[in-house]
């Protein structure tokens, strides 16, 4: 009831707000300046490693918003990503993009506790992964400019996992054959973005919601859904500096546990551990970890490119999660500067250093959401172009190391 009192309120206020008391958009919304990119660009992704991306770009192609992506994955993960993103389907209306994710080889993080309570950053094995697979179709309605904004989307995974090993690389265990999985998710989300821009905001507000659906794989799996909230407000500041606010909130909602027994749980694993206490550690873990999941669900995670930046991808798990971010972007220089080097053609429209500084916390039951936390800060660079695209680099630190993260767009 009250998530539906929430949407609620937001679709009455989204209904009633008028130009009187929202700041007018900087520009046109829907950017048709023909860019390209041919060039092999650094990634370092917390928790996935570094590497090189291969990438083929056209931005804004046919006079329209449509993007076109080829990016070669080459590094500690390699594979291969293609999109295209915002296909008119009526004209700065109606839009459809297709996102596919083809991973052949990736050694990631896999950490043994769920929550942040007994977890200390050293308590992770690796997992080697042969497959790691994703289909997205998505579908935008947009009005006003952009201000509000609709899109429902469908995702396939597929997964296949060759080994697990230690912190150190040591394999622990190989599975023959290799496990996989696969499964099916679906989005439904709502922005109303009342803002001076869509892609660079300096004043205004914007509120999301999202409903994830996690329909069971098979009768054993837990049947749930998450709502996801976001609330971020900016503040102009100096000249043309920008102060952003973000709250994100993400709550599963089991309608059906999965099997919790750890002997089933033990057999589909298969890990054949015998007398090895290093396995049976790890499969004693995966177990604990497995029969949370199935009770609670699994919450949007903190950690990674967006959230808890100094942590690696996927660092906190839990049923619930929540996250306070802030982040003053200074910017160093607001222009329109084209610039057409032999791989690179856009326009450059800014420089800006980011300061940030987030918590951010979880938990299996939502009463217990932010009795503990964890921090971050850090630096970045951001550059601006009009082709709609954003080139971040950021160093985040925290009670466990430091990360450092090349990658694109805005974190929130």
């Amino acid at each position: 009831m009250l998530y539906l009192k929430s949407l609620l309120l937001l679709l009455l206020v989204s209904s009633n707000a008028t130009a009187s008391w929202f700041p007018d958009r900087r520009r046109d919304q829907f950017a048709t300046e023909n860019a390209y990119l041919v060039v092999p660009l650094p990634y370092s992704y917390p928790g996935i490693g570094e590497g090189f991306f291969l990438i083929a770009n056209a931005s804004n192609v046919f006079n329209t918003t449509t993007d076109l992506v080829i990016v070669e994955v080459t590094g500690d993960a390699t594979g291969r990503v293609a999109q295209i993103d915002e296909l008119p389907i009526l004209e700065n209306q109606l839009l459809v993009s297709l996102h596919m994710r083809d991973i052949n080889g990736a050694i990631v993080n896999n950490y043994k506790i769920r929550g942040i309570n007994g977890s200390n950053g050293n308590d992770y094995n690796l997992l080697k992964v042969s497959q790691a697979d994703d289909n997205t179709l998505r579908l935008d309605y947009t009005s006003k400019q952009r201000r509000y904004n609709f899109y429902l989307s469908e995702t396939q995974s597929e997964f296949t996992l060759d080994a697990i090993l230690d912190k150190n690389g040591t394999e622990i265990q190989s599975f023959t054959p290799h496990y996989s999985s696969a499964s099916t998710s679906q989005k439904a989300g709502f922005l109303a973005d009342y803002t001076d821009d869509y892609l660079d905001p300096q004043t205004g507000a914007r509120f999301g919601i999202e409903y994830i659906d996690s329909p069971p794989n098979d009768s054993n799996s837990p049947d749930f859904y998450s709502l996801n909230y976001s609330l971020s407000y900016y503040f102009p500041t100096r000249d043309n500096d920008t102060l952003v606010i973000n709250y994100f909130q993400s709550d599963a909602h089991v309608k059906t546990i999965g099997n919790t027994d750890p002997n089933y749980i033990r057999a589909q694993l298969g890990l054949n551990c015998g007398a090895d206490p290093a396995c049976l550690e790890i499969e004693q873990n995966l177990v604990d970890s497995s029969i949370a999941a199935a009770t609670y669900g699994t919450a949007e995670a903190l950690g990674g490119l967006q959230r808890l930046r100094s942590y690696p991808q996927g660092r906190y798990q839990g049923g619930h999660s929540g996250f306070l971010g802030a982040e003053y972007r200074w910017n160093l220089t607001e222009e329109t500067t084209p610039f057409n080097y032999l791989f690179w053609k856009d326009v450059r429209t800014g420089k800006q250093i980011a300061f940030f500084a987030e918590a951010g916390s979880v938990s299996e039951e939502s009463v217990d959401l932010w009795d503990q936390q964890r921090y971050t800060y850090g630096v970045g660079f951001r550059l601006l172009t009009a082709s709609g695209s954003v080139y971040r680099a950021d160093i985040a630190a925290g009670d466990e190391g430091t990360e450092v993260a090349i990658f694109f767009f805005y974190p929130w």
